[in-house]
């Protein structure tokens, strides 16, 4: 997704690594770590855990197209908060929302990120997730590091996952690839589309409609290099 202006849709995605990518959009506070210095095993397992079940996914050989897709979107909504994340992204224009458009718009934000995992499964070509550790800012929240290896370079890409405690369990709540927190960034443009359209939501819900319906999602390359620029 590129930056919108007051007359553009949301991009279209583009091509990024399957397992640090699609366990992504995904909802933070902070792209800073702060952290006490304390380790989290638990954490580190459940996204080492989480890797190691992606992979069986992805590589299970008797399995469709389909039922990987279906396979995989089920681990990711599984182990996500995708409706804090949804409404994180609306920032300050959530409590300006109707019961009725909060509920349209999180229902599309959903299909908007099923459709993100499932643009990436084509491109899965044996990377693996390697976990270097973990820094606890709170009790219920804990940033894991790791880096993401491909068989086709010799240079990882690092990615730090956000997590957060819920009910007694982790849930992915954030993910940082090349240097952009998935969320901020998704919450930055979003609330760009709505601040451009008078402060009104019709037009955001419309872009994403339109991207749901063609298969698109989130653009993190060009959202990298707006970044950098």
């Amino acid at each position: 997704m590129t930056s919108p202006s007051q007359n553009q849709p949301l991009a279209p995605t583009r091509r990024l690594t399957i397992i640090g990518a699609a366990l992504s959009v995904l909802v933070g506070l902070s792209g800073t770590v702060q952290a006490d210095g304390k380790r989290d095993p638990a954490a580190e397992q459940f996204i080492r855990g989480l890797g190691d079940r992606a992979i069986v996914i992805l590589d299970n050989p008797t399995s469709t197209q389909q039922e990987k897709a279906d396979a995989f979107s089920k681990l990711v909504v599984d182990n996500t908060d995708i409706r804090a994340i949804g409404k994180f992204t609306l920032g300050r224009y959530r409590r300006t929302l109707s019961p009725a458009k909060l509920n349209e718009f999180l229902d599309l934000f959903h299909r908007f990120t099923e459709n993100f995992y499932e643009a990436r499964l084509g491109e899965y070509s044996g990377e693996r997730l390697d976990v270097q550790g973990s820094l606890v800012r709170s009790p219920k929240d804990v940033i894991v590091m790791s880096e993401l290896r491909f068989s086709f370079a010799e240079d990882p890409l690092k990615v730090n996952w956000r997590l957060r405690k819920k009910n007694g369990h982790y849930v992915i709540r954030d993910l940082q690839v090349v240097g952009i927190w998935l969320a901020l960034e998704q919450r930055s443009q979003f609330t760009s589309v709505i601040a451009n359209h008078g402060g009104q939501i019709d037009a955001l819900l419309d872009s994403l409609r339109d991207m749901v319906n063609k298969g698109e999602s989130f653009d993190i390359q060009s959202a990298a290099k707006t970044s950098n620029s």
